[in-house]
């Protein structure tokens, strides 16, 4: 199988092109940081001018400019999604995979909120903004051009090495340091990805058929977890709970209440549509966090 892939380079792509290749597709790279050589890796331009010559079976969408997008920037987001579909005739494609976020439902918050496929999305941030925006693009081509579309909204991928204040206490786990958090982090609930549940869904998606031409789909991994348990997954016996006193003042502190929501805050999103719809069994964010780990 042929497929185009977006964003190879990236934090998802750089692990899933190696997974695709070994279940033996051949994939060819659009990219805006690799040099196109004609033959597998290809710029925007070239889509767009149609030097693309092979026939795509699959387009996989995983590339953006940025999550911490600027206002500025979002037509130039969305940009890239309308030039894919665009091409989607050219490659004789039918068949398209987008990666968009779930924090197209909101933001974080110091209450217990969960997220179907159903709830009402509100983009927080330009990032989940644009992505909404492809989303009803996709949804818009899907009927006008006959296409096979999945849209799947991500959390926060589990074990990928970011420059997020959560990537970075994960980083702190992993080295041995002693981490200071609070007793919050015990009772706060947050969903994750694992890139072992992105894999199986990817490898499903790609060889079922859908009997809807446009799916949208959660993809978590199963069951949430709180903040504090997945820090001693990887920290061990290193996760030191201040007092609650302690808590009570720094929460008061108002510069920082926004970096605490991002942490404490709970975000959980269903899974089940998903499960349900293509048969998957996915694994739990400890089990992941412990694979890796390992």
């Amino acid at each position: 199988m042929n497929i185009a892939l977006t964003g190879a380079t990236g934090s998802i792509g750089k692990d899933l092109k190696p997974f695709l290749e070994s279940l033996g597709h051949s994939i060819i790279s659009i990219s805006s940081s690799l040099p196109a050589n004609g033959q597998s890796i290809f710029s925007y331009k070239d889509l767009i001018s149609k030097k693309i010559s092979c026939k795509v079976d699959v387009f996989i969408h995983l590339a953006s400019l940025n999550s911490n997008l600027e206002k500025k920037d979002i037509d130039k987001e969305v940009e890239l999604t309308r030039v894919i579909l665009n091409a989607m005739q050219s490659l004789d494609c039918s068949k398209l995979i987008f990666f968009s976020t779930a924090k197209i439902y909101g933001d974080n918050a110091f209450s217990n909120i969960c997220f179907s496929e159903s709830s009402v999305v509100n983009p927080a941030c330009p990032y989940s903004e644009a992505k909404k925006i492809c989303e009803d693009l996709i949804k818009l081509k899907s009927v006008e051009l006959n296409l096979d579309s999945t849209i799947l909204r991500l959390p926060p991928v589990l074990g990928q090495a970011d420059a997020s204040n959560l990537g970075k206490l994960i980083r702190l786990a992993k080295s041995g340091a002693y981490i200071p958090t609070f007793s919050c982090g015990n009772t706060n609930s947050r969903s994750f990805i694992s890139f072992t549940n992105i894999k199986e869904v990817i490898r499903i998606l790609l060889e079922v058929q859908h009997p809807s031409k446009h799916n949208i789909y959660n993809l978590a991994d199963d069951h949430h977890i709180s903040l504090n348990s997945l820090l001693r997954i990887y920290g061990d016996q290193r996760i030191i709970v201040l007092p609650a006193l302690v808590e009570k003042l720094i929460f008061k502190i108002s510069f920082l209440q926004h970096i605490l929501l991002k942490l404490y805050g709970s975000f959980v999103i269903e899974n089940d549509k998903l499960k349900n719809d293509l048969g998957v069994k996915l694994c739990s964010s400890q089990q992941a966090a412990l694979l890796n780990k390992l």
